[in-house]
């Protein structure tokens, strides 16, 4: 299986994502920068270490000057980038993936993520004509950076009373976070503090399954709301006071309503809720959908002008802060919208919920089955007239269903959500579907 994925570099750290490899990457990531000056970071993953010594002698091999920040959250090592004039970011992380993972993602000299793929990086990795320097490192203290962006959101954000919040840091880079909340005069709770990249506390991935000790932390100690990481903290899953994880849509509507105007665009993925458009846009917001991948909505954000971007996975853009996915930025304005009085359970019981499935179909036989599943679902489902944006979208009053390969593993992921009625029957349907297509 490829490591080089949609819009990251992603493997199984010893036997696909290797020091020689990464080594590798850094050389052809330097050779694309062509000298210039670059930052690098890393999740608290076991093999970060040594995955970054050889990301930067790769680099320094190219000439470059690279400013290290060791262990970092992304969104704050997108920040640094773009505010002191970097040409570009490598960091060492397999985002939300078990701890045996591990990989390179990238971002552009202004925090974004970098479509790396139709960049020169990849011509340079397969010819592997580097050219020869001799680079510098600026060792970086990471919670020099997290107290420079707490300065820089500070005049953009107005807090009418102290806010209490829980933050389960799945004892990940967010750890390095902390900082950030107490400067801004929160009272945080956290969870998960111990940086280690075996992930103990809850595993790497936040959601309703993993945050039950978070959402008893917030109504335990009366706390205004929570938020749980990912291990690079480019993901933001929000609790509410009642202890109810909120989905991502609604707190993208929420922030909306609160902080934006009519006329405004937002920019969804095309795994989220129809509730987007359902409430936006009779509110005179306009709701574009774009593939799935935070690096995709967050190049449609940049270009398109929007003033939000969301994904259902919890990445959330809001390019008055940075144009990267920046859950801290998510976080902190919500905590305004708190403090000017009204519960965010309030705010959330004012958006309904739909019934939402997600589902994933592990496929044997690698990428190449999946795109054979693929195309003999196309073909099934061409009656239908499916939206082909990404994958296969089906809309009708009743519900929607999405089916699509992950880009990251041999997975069919199936989405059904419906305006009324059990989605579970539809998914079952659907799942039936993808098992007779990968029968030989």
């Amino acid at each position: 299986m490829t490591i080089f994925k949609a819009y990251d570099v992603r493997g199984i750290y010893g036997t696909e994502v290797t020091e020689d490899e990464v080594r590798r990457i850094g050389m052809a990531f330097g050779s694309w920068a062509n000298g210039g000056k670059v930052s690098t970071g890393m999740d608290t993953r076991v093999s970060g270490p040594s995955l970054q010594r050889e990301l930067i002698n790769g680099i320094l091999s190219a000439g470059c000057r690279v400013h290290s920040y060791g262990i970092v959250p992304i969104a704050i090592l997108s920040f640094v980038t773009w505010n002191d004039g970097l040409f570009a970011a490598a960091y060492i992380s397999a985002s939300h993936n078990p701890p045996e993972y591990n990989g390179v993602r990238f971002r552009t000299g202004d925090g974004y993520g970098l479509l790396y793929q139709q960049a020169d990086i990849m011509k340079y990795y397969r010819e592997g004509n580097f050219p020869k320097g001799q680079g510098t490192v600026v060792e970086h203290d990471a919670r020099e950076a997290v107290l420079r962006y707490a300065d820089y959101v500070r005049g953009k954000l107005h807090f009418k009373r102290s806010i209490k919040i829980v933050l389960d840091v799945g004892n990940g880079s967010a750890s390095a976070a902390i900082p950030l909340y107490q400067k801004l005069g929160f009272n945080p709770i956290v969870l998960n503090a111990e940086m280690n990249g075996r992930f103990p506390g809850r595993g790497p991935a936040p959601g309703e399954d993993t945050l039950k000790a978070a959402s008893k932390a917030v109504r335990d100690n009366g706390a205004d709301y929570g938020v749980g990481f990912d291990p690079d903290a480019d993901r933001g899953i929000v609790i509410d006071d009642l202890g109810r994880v909120i989905p991502p849509e609604k707190v993208a509507i929420i922030l909306a309503r609160r902080r934006y105007h009519p006329g405004d665009l937002i920019i969804a993925g095309f795994d989220c809720s129809r509730i987007l458009e359902d409430f936006l846009i009779p509110e005179g917001f306009k709701v574009r959908r774009e593939k799935v991948g935070d690096v995709f909505v967050a190049n449609t954000v940049k270009n398109s002008g929007a003033v939000l971007g969301v994904e259902r996975s919890g990445h959330f853009f809001l390019p008055e802060f940075q144009y990267s996915d920046d859950p801290f930025a998510m976080s902190l304005a919500l905590g305004e919208i708190i403090s000017e009085g009204q519960r965010l359970s309030e705010l959330a019981d004012q958006i309904p919920d739909y019934p939402y499935i997600q589902k994933s179909v592990r496929i044997e036989g690698g990428q190449e089955a999946v795109a054979k599943a693929m195309n003999t679902l196309s073909r099934d489902l061409a009656p239908l007239g499916p939206d082909t944006t990404d994958g296969l979208k089906v809309v009708t009053s009743d519900y929607s269903a999405l089916i699509r390969p992950s880009n990251t593993e041999p997975l069919i992921r199936l989405y059904v959500e419906t305006t009324r009625g059990d989605p579970g029957v539809q998914a079952q349907r659907l799942e039936m579907m993808v098992q007779d297509a990968v029968k030989p």
